[in-house]
């Protein structure tokens, strides 16, 4: 049998035990992924692939609320880790920091950890020091149920775009979509994960949104930039040892 047979073979049989775990599954997934905190476990590709065949409305959506529970309850386990460092040390600079900003920007902080939970940044930075503060509960777990669950939804809209224009557009077999699908998040997880968002909470408390969008959408062309700047000190690097050696 073809390699490519093989693989495609392999693809359906996982997409099959994916789809006997049914909403369990999403549920069980998505909670222990975001309950371990800056363990960034691929619980979001789980969902896609799960997703990716279904069409209607009704079940996105529903798949979707599950998992963005489920995340959620995940963040609240974070949010009671946060609680407990706190008791450790609550004389400390940082406590002291953390506390003043959760309860003197309240609505500064549920927008923060909103943002940190629709978007794929690394939200642990931003949620476990609002438990280490003391953040009010009740908002803080109205704003990660909420991002979480716009996450969700954003995360399967993105996985069905992005696999319908691989397979049906591009004619690429599924197990292919799935491997550029998440080349393609691992990328964008990354440009993401090298903002400052802790610095970009603080900003938003202190300047407001729109010097805090700027800090952002400049560590984002950084992030960009990087990987070629490296790339390029590398070549000169090695082409200075060459013309040394020559």
């Amino acid at each position: 049998m073809p390699f490519h047979r093989v693989v495609d073979e392999v693809f359906a049989l996982a997409e099959r035990v994916l789809r006997s775990t049914g909403l369990y599954g999403v549920f069980f997934v998505s909670l222990v992924s975001n309950s371990i905190p800056f363990v960034a476990l691929p619980y979001l590709v789980y969902i896609i692939v799960y997703t990716s065949r279904f069409t209607d409305f009704r079940s996105l959506v529903l798949i979707a609320v599950v998992s963005g529970i489920g995340a959620g309850l995940g963040k609240i386990i974070v949010y009671f880790i946060g609680r407990g460092f706190s008791s450790i040390s609550p004389a400390s600079r940082t406590a002291r920091n953390w506390s003043y900003l959760a309860s003197r920007h309240k609505v500064a902080g549920f927008f923060a950890i909103l943002f940190v939970a629709i978007t794929p940044a690394p939200d642990d930075v931003v949620l476990i020091p609002m438990g280490f503060a003391s953040y009010s509960i009740a908002l803080y777990a109205l704003a990660v149920f909420l991002g979480k669950t716009v996450h969700s939804i954003l995360a399967v809209v993105y996985g069905r775009t992005v696999l319908n224009l691989f397979e049906e557009k591009l004619g690429l077999p599924l197990w292919l979509s799935t491997l550029l699908l998440i080349a393609l998040t691992v990328v964008v997880i990354y440009v993401i994960g090298q903002v400052d968002w802790v610095k970009a909470t603080e900003l938003y408390a202190s300047r407001g949104l729109a010097t805090t969008l700027k800090f952002v959408l400049v560590s984002v062309a950084d992030a960009l930039v990087k990987p070629f700047r490296h790339l390029a000190r590398s070549v000169t690097r090695i082409l200075s040892f060459i013309r040394s050696r020559v």
